[in-house]
């Protein structure tokens, strides 16, 4: 976020130069600054909707091979305590909030089973919306997607899934 986690105007963001908006959002796609710069171009964005359009659209035209980079450098899914602490402050927030901190042993362990057996499988970690979502949907959900026979599906259930959380990010970050 900005220093001091001051929203930004969409007015003051249409202004910035290359560098200063891939400065100012880049982090919004987790280490994909990329995304920003690739919709810079689109300026001037009319609201915020307009501006995660430009960004996604960029993550959607990128090669099949750089949408799956972009998500390998993601992390996995993650219970254990110290490995929330050490998450970006937005990644530690939506682990949080879903309860992943709060996870049995037991239930770490299933969870971490279901995450490594998803990225054994289709090449990505198994990226999923936080928000409004609980451990046991968050399993359901993974379960549902380990079954899947199809890498083309899992990346477009993914994408999806960026899309959300991104959304999520910008509206508290742009006003």
């Amino acid at each position: 976020m900005t220093p001091g986690d001051q929203r930004i105007p969409l007015a003051r963001l249409n202004d910035m130069s290359r560098s200063e908006f891939v400065e100012a959002i880049g982090q919004v796609f987790q280490y994909a600054p990329w995304v920003a710069l690739n919709a810079w171009e689109g300026r001037p964005f009319e609201d915020v909707g307009r501006l995660h359009d430009a960004m996604m659209r960029a993550l959607k035209e990128a090669d099949r091979g750089d949408q799956i980079e972009f998500l390998r450098g993601h992390p996995d899914m993650q219970a254990a305590p110290e490995a929330i602490e050490a998450m970006t402050p937005d990644s530690r927030r939506e682990h949080v909030s879903a309860g992943l901190d709060r996870l049995s042993v037991e239930q770490r362990r299933r969870l971490e089973n279901l995450v490594g057996g998803y990225r054994t499988r289709f090449g990505f970690p198994f990226i999923a919306a936080l928000r409004g979502r609980n451990a046991a949907e968050i399993f359901a959900l993974a379960e549902q997607h380990l079954g899947n026979d199809s890498t083309d599906m899992e990346l477009y259930f993914a994408l999806g899934e960026v899309a959300k959380i991104t959304r999520i990010r910008l509206d508290k970050l742009v006003s």
